[in-house]
Order: structure tokens, then sequence, then C-alpha cells
């Protein structure tokens, strides 16, 4: 039987979305409303992950089954809060919780973070990543006119691969790779370098970015572009505090550098 999600809410329109993201990605979830539930859940089902609405119960009820949930179950907890409390979420990060977001979130977002958790879990085993977003066809066309002549530093092999410095883009298997080590890409993070990379020197508004990468264009979206990037940014940069190939362009965006 295949691991799920449990997503612990009673508000309809985050249940109703976060249902309909995983379900559109092929990912199956244990939908509650009893925080109750959810022990039960972890000890007899296979879950992947938790998503907990933290308006659903009051907070020694959550704090006291959160901590037994975390006497067997080692997988993500990612919860939600419709206001900070730092003293609350102090209390659940010591009970080790993974993620506590604050409204205005994005449904994504979540999706998002939850991947990134389940991605850094089975990193350093042969069990094969769930996919929480969409593997999209991913075109390295333009990529593939390069001519030989092109230095080491910046060219294709027999149109599979695309590499400088120390980083080998495997565009068969749409994968990076550092050193021989695939860095764990997710689809969204491999079609995001590829769009960067396609327009290399160029730079690119958050609205470019999501209508190149994401194909739409919502109102409030943007924190998804850089939420993408500070992970892609963890994996493939030197040093992510200060980036050699992505760099930000204060108050516009992004521009992709190599050289």
């Amino acid at each position: 039987m295949e691991d799920r999600l449990i997503l612990v809410t009673k508000d309809i329109s985050l249940f109703m979305k976060l249902n309909t993201y995983c379900n559109d990605h092929g990912w199956m979830v244990y939908n509650t409303t009893d925080p109750n539930e959810v022990l039960d859940f972890t000890q007899h089902k296979h879950v992947a992950g938790i998503i907990w609405d933290l308006n659903i119960s009051n907070k020694n009820e959550t704090l006291k089954l959160i901590q037994k949930i975390r006497l067997n179950f080692d997988k993500p907890i990612i919860t939600l809060t419709s206001k900070k409390e730092l003293d609350y979420e102090m209390k659940l990060f010591a009970l080790h919780i993974d993620d506590y977001i604050v409204e205005p979130y994005e449904y994504e977002e979540i999706i998002v973070r939850m991947q990134q958790l389940l991605w850094s879990r089975t990193l350093a085993t042969s069990k094969a990543i769930p996919e929480l977003v969409e593997h999209e066809d991913l075109d390295f066309t333009d990529l593939e006119s390069e001519s030989k002549e092109e230095t080491a530093a910046h060219h294709i092999t027999h149109h599979k691969h695309f590499k400088f410095d120390d980083l080998l883009i495997d565009i068969d298997h749409y994968r990076v790779l550092k050193d021989d080590v695939d860095l764990g890409l997710t689809p969204k993070e491999f079609k995001l370098l590829q769009f960067l990379i396609k327009h290399e020197g160029q730079v690119l508004s958050r609205d470019q970015l999501l209508q190149g990468v994401w194909h739409y264009d919502e109102v409030g979206t943007s924190r998804i572009v850089d939420i993408h990037v500070s992970h892609l940014r963890d994996k493939i940069e030197p040093n992510p505090d200060h980036p050699k190939y992505i760099k930000t362009v204060r108050g516009f965006g992004y521009v992709f550098e190599h050289k």
C-alpha cells in the first residue's frame, strides 16, 4: 500500500485546495477533522507526512498529540496557522515539527515544502523520492545548438548533457550532478534551472519566471519563485549565501551567470 499524506483541518477551502493539488500529482490523502485520529493513522497506516492545521484544536491538546506521535513517527510534520505565536511555535519545534507556516500562504508552497522535506529524508537511501509537483516534459532544444568549439565549462555532450564548473545537467534524466552525486532537484527546480540557463545573462522578473516555468500568473504567487530559487541555490551553489550562479537583482528578479 502506498504512503499517503495526512491532512488535519476543518477548513473547507484548505481541504479542497490541498486535496486537489495532491490528487492532480498522483498523491492520495487521509483527511480528518479529528486530531486524535492522527496517532492511529501513523501507527496503523502507511503515512508519508502530516499537514496539520493548528486552528483545529487547542494548544495543549495539539502539543500532547504531537509529542506522542513523534515517539514512533519520523516523517515530515508541517503545521499551518492563522497567526504567528512565538512561544507556541518554539514548543512545537521542540517536539520536532518540520515547518511552521503562517497565513497568508500559497497552497503550492505547502506542497513544495513537503516535497523538500521528503527529499531530504530520502537523500541517503535508494528509495524513489515521492513527487508532489508535476513532472512536465523539459526541453533543452535551445541549449543543444552549442557548437563543438564552446569551452568545456559550457557545453553539451551528444545533446544529452550540459556542464559548467563541477555541475553536470543530465537532460535525459532531469537531474543535476555534482562530482557524480545527484543533487536531488525536484522537477520544478530542474525546470527553473533550465529556464534560467536558457536566458543566461538576462535579468528575469518574478512574473517572467512564473510565466516561463509555472505557465501562470496569479496575484501573490511570486513567493513560490523565491522559495524555489532558495532551494535551488541550496543545492547547486558553492555558497548559497553568496550566490555564484543565480544572482538577485534587487527590486526586479534574478539573473543566471556562470562565467
